[in-house]
């Protein structure tokens, strides 16, 4: 994970929605993303939680 890059993130209740998030940190700890055109709407994972969510397939890395 590195800075800039683009994660898709399925939106829940349903999670049939996806929404684009730009990663704007990825320390040892927290990886952190903004909404993609719309900075104020943030959002924060630690490591062990972004693992389980690519696992599940409700975020997914962009190229």
């Amino acid at each position: 994970m590195v800075k800039g890059q683009l994660i898709a993130v399925k939106a829940p209740p349903l999670f049939e929605k996806e929404y684009i998030y730009e990663v704007t940190g990825a320390g040892d700890k927290v990886i952190r993303a903004t909404l993609q055109h719309s900075p104020k709407v943030k959002k924060h994972w630690t490591q062990e939680q972004f693992a389980l969510l690519l696992e599940h397939g409700i975020v997914r890395l962009l190229d």
